[in-house]
């Protein structure tokens, strides 16, 4: 741990103009930065969302990876990853795009082609395509990583889960509801399983699988499941939490359902209780 981040950013953050205003030619016993130093430096900059700076950063910790290693090795890989990151975040997605793709070709070069890193490289590159309606490469690149992960990492890993999650996510958004559910499930139980039922993933997945209930209309199980993801971030964040206020209120909304569900309900079987004993009187 760094300690009390908020505490020290002041003075931290005011490293890197005074790194660029002083070039090497007027002093050359200042020591470049490493990439290490660079890259701890985003996280600082991505800790207060300045992602102009987290860029920046990233930028100058690929440079120095590639003249130190060179284009075939992990640490590039990574840098490349970083940075792609980086534009993401900051809405940037083709570039973001171009970057994972050149980080996959070293991955692809250095190791296995279902190697676990590469299968975080898909997933993200499958968010991209989904968030540009590119649905079926998405929906390619979602499965991909699923087979990666379940075959190098098994059923019951946080990374597995991740892409039921994201690949359940994808179908829900696209109505395919029935595809979704057993995809949120699984996701639902290995979050349980390893995670707790004190994580904010947990209640994730147990808020998705409410969703995916609700559009099935099994609204009873869509309570219960969203009732749990209240109570697991009841146990994490207060009350003015924007996502637990929606939830609350979601769950009002699945009430009324219910109970419009048993009256309608009811009222079938008055129907069909009615039916047969007019069909027994009469005979």
């Amino acid at each position: 741990m760094l300690g009390n981040i908020s505490s020290i950013n002041n003075s931290i953050l005011n490293i890197n103009p005074l790194i660029s205003s002083v070039s090497l030619t007027e002093s050359t016993s200042l020591k470049q930065p490493t990439a290490e130093e660079y890259n701890v430096l985003a996280g600082l900059y991505k800790s207060k969302n300045l992602n102009k700076k987290v860029i920046d950063c990233y930028s100058k910790a690929l440079l120095y990876q590639e003249s130190t290693f060179g284009l075939l090795h992990k640490k590039t890989a990574n840098s490349y990853n970083n940075l792609a990151d980086a534009y993401a975040n900051d809405g940037s997605r083709l570039q973001a795009l171009n970057l994972y793709i050149k980080a996959l070709n070293i991955w692809e070069k250095l190791f296995d082609l279902n190697h676990p890193q590469i299968a975080n490289i898909y997933g993200k590159m499958a968010n991209i395509h989904f968030e540009d309606n590119n649905f079926e490469k998405a929906q390619s690149l979602y499965k991909k990583a699923l087979d990666i992960r379940i075959k190098q990492l098994g059923e019951e890993h946080v990374q597995t889960a991740l892409s039921y999650q994201e690949l359940a996510y994808f179908y829900a958004t696209s109505e395919e509801y029935e595809l979704a559910l057993p995809l949120f499930q699984k996701a639902v139980k290995i979050r349980k399983e390893l995670l707790k039922m004190s994580h904010p993933d947990t209640a994730t997945s147990y808020n998705n699988l409410a969703i995916c209930y609700y559009h099935l209309f099994e609204y009873e199980k869509a309570y219960e499941c969203l009732d749990t993801a209240i109570q697991i971030r009841s146990l994490i964040f207060d009350s003015t939490d924007s996502v637990l206020i929606s939830a609350k209120k979601n769950l009002k909304e699945i009430e009324k359902h219910i109970t419009q569900q048993k009256k309608e309900r009811f009222f079938s079987f008055l129907v069909k209780l009615f039916t047969s004993n007019k069909q027994i009187t009469s005979i």
